[in-house]
């Protein structure tokens, strides 16, 4: 009986000294908001499992993405990381990350809409064992939508927009609620609150008319008709029209979001987060809608953005790495973390329960049937700095859209080819 008392003692320290560690790197997260509900969720797991984890926090201040990078090259890569999409593609293409399929069963995958996943596969034929492989799952979207005050609305005497509101019903709703609250001269309210410092609010109106930041052959596309159409509304409405708020070009979106919270705009674009905080502070007074259609395309195209779990190729533990991963995107552990982090789940089922009746994430909602993410390409950080800094030279008076579109496709063919890129 002593013998049998010892072996058992003797095999549950092994058990205990031989368990797997699989180590997570997390970017972002807040120690008084989300991060909580992901250590309860991994103290679960390891329980369940067995498997212990190592979790590592990086805030984005810190840049997580670099420091992936420098630990995979290093030969020190976590098992499992959460990144910022589209940075799976950029991953994908030098193979640093695992196609996930192998680790993952289909009734899992089969939980995602196909448009969520559509975004994390990877779509260049090189390296091509990559080709059209589910490359990152992601663990929440942020799509984008209208948010408004209502009460200015009413002020104005207009009613609350129709989720099927078109572009000129936008532009109109935009000069209504510019306007001089106390007659002194000076506009006191701007209809649309917008910063040319994020490049997708440009892009969200060129996606609109058509237009696209590479076609169908990898090329950049920026001087098409459609990519033009596009970017001529969101400039009008600075320049011509005149409804967007003064310093938008360099504008931090916070500011955007204070400056409706003070009433000094009454409509602009954001996440779903921004809408749960500006209900905290606002209450009734917001709202939230769809974005308008343009009349020629039928399309409302938003963009969004997702957090995504990523297993890189020189992990130790991959399949430990795999558990951990559906293990936090179950429904119910999903749907926990977007309750308090304030986005959209990317599940079905989660999503289902978490928009429930609630009328802003109803919008949301809504409007991820028609949105999508940042361009897939490995290159996606140079599309963005480029888009974005023609488009702000235009806004400054510096360059014609004409000459910014032209410069934007020029410096994107050159940067391309420079990297190695055909087509």
């Amino acid at each position: 009986m002593r013998k049998l008392f010892v072996l058992s003692v003797v095999f549950l320290t092994l058990t205990i000294c031989l368990a797997t560690e699989v180590t997570f790197w997390f970017a972002g997260g807040d120690p008084q908001l989300d991060l909580p509900v992901v250590k309860k969720h991994i103290k679960a797991f390891e329980e369940a499992t067995g498997i212990k984890v190592n979790l590592v926090v990086i805030p984005w201040a810190e840049d997580p993405h670099t420091k992936l990078d420098v630990a995979i090259m290093s030969g020190k890569a976590p098992d499992l990381a959460k990144v910022g999409s589209p940075r799976e593609h950029a991953l994908a293409w030098s193979k640093s990350i695992e196609p996930l399929e192998k680790y993952l069963p289909q009734d899992f995958l089969k939980a995602f809409p196909e448009s969520v996943l559509l975004g994390s596969t990877y779509k260049m034929n090189k390296p091509k064992e990559m080709s059209g492989k589910i490359v990152g799952i992601p663990y929440f979207c942020h799509t984008r939508v209208v948010l408004y005050r209502k009460d200015i609305l009413a002020e104005r005497g207009l009613p609350e927009p129709s989720p099927n509101w078109t572009w000129n019903d936008f532009l109109e709703y935009a000069k209504r609620l510019t306007f001089d609250r106390d007659n002194d001269g000076q506009i006191d309210v701007y209809g649309f609150g917008a910063s040319a410092q994020y490049a997708y609010q440009l892009m969200i109106w060129v996606w609109q008319a058509g237009g696209h930041m590479i076609n169908e052959n990898g090329a950049p596309a920026i001087t098409t008709d459609a990519f033009r159409k596009g970017a001529k509304f969101f400039v009008d409405l600075f320049k011509t029209y005149k409804v967007v708020q003064p310093g938008a070009v360099n504008a931090n979106l916070a500011d955007v979001r204070r400056q409706l919270v003070a009433g000094q705009v009454a409509m602009y674009i954001d996440t779903g987060d921004a809408g749960t905080a500006l209900r905290k502070e606002l209450g009734d007074k917001v709202g939230a809608v769809v974005l308008p259609t343009n009349p020629e395309t039928g399309k409302k195209t938003s963009y969004y953005g997702a957090d995504v779990f990523v297993i890189p190729s020189s992990a130790k533990h991959k399949e430990e790495a795999a558990k951990l991963l559906m293990w936090l995107c179950s429904k119910e552990n999903m749907l926990e973390y977007c309750n308090v982090a304030g986005f959209i789940p990317s599940r079905s089922d989660s999503a289902e329960l978490y928009v429930a009746d609630d009328e802003i994430m109803k919008a949301f909602d809504e409007q991820m049937s028609d949105s999508r993410p940042w361009v897939e390409h490995p290159e996606y950080s140079a599309f963005t700095r480029i888009i974005r800094a023609a488009i702000q030279d235009v806004l400054s008076d510096k360059i014609s859209l004409e000459s910014g579109l032209e410069r934007a496709q020029k410096e994107l063919e050159s940067h391309l080819k420079d990297k190695g890129y055909t087509w």
